[in-house]
């Protein structure tokens, strides 16, 4: 009878040991990262160096070609009227 109480006082508490285990795991969600790179051109008081940062690739990102963007940083032109 001892062990009968024994054994279901010791399930229950490794089941709400599993459930508080489970839940306090912090989920880690999986997305797509790109390493983007600049070299910095060097100073008279700083050599020059590559700044790298790790930027998230968002769904449907806009960054392909054709994006609204120039390479040279500049405004697109506008369409030609007819």
């Amino acid at each position: 009878m001892a062990t009968n109480l024994f054994h279901r006082i010791f399930s229950i508490m490794s089941a709400s040991l599993l459930v508080v285990c489970l839940l306090t795991v912090p989920q880690a969600w999986a997305y797509k990262t790109e390493k983007i790179c600049e070299n910095i051109l060097g100073t008279s008081s700083v050599p020059a160096h590559k700044k790298c940062k790790v930027v998230r690739v968002k769904e449907g990102g806009s960054a392909i070609p054709g994006d609204g963007k120039s390479a040279d940083g500049k405004a697109p032109a506008a369409p030609a009227k007819k």
